[in-house]
């Protein structure tokens, strides 16, 4: 049987996650814990805050309706945070 086939032990159903969708989203949810903790003004500028909050925002809604389909979907600086959060993974987490 195929790795896809099963979710956590049963047959995959039509609104399961693929696992480059539960990558994503837990990339995303590193992300928001890291803007949690740095609300202060003086540890991010205000851009810095938005854009890593908005690189969260589209990685947590990667295969939903309105999330980005392609890497291309996400800006430059948005690949760049999520880089740096790749970058801070040990090596056998980087890809789904």
């Amino acid at each position: 049987m195929r790795r896809n086939d099963l979710y956590r032990g049963k047959p995959r159903g039509y609104y399961d996650p693929s696992p480059a969708e539960m990558f994503f989203a837990e990339l995303g949810r590193e992300i928001f814990k890291e803007t949690e903790d740095k609300i202060h003004k003086t540890q991010m500028t205000s851009e810095e805050w938005n854009l890593y909050c908005n690189t969260a925002s589209k990685c947590v809604r990667v295969g939903t309706v309105w999330g980005p389909k392609r890497i291309d979907d996400f800006t430059k600086d948005e690949q760049r945070v999520m880089k740096l959060f790749l970058d801070r993974r040990p090596e056998d987490q980087r890809s789904p």
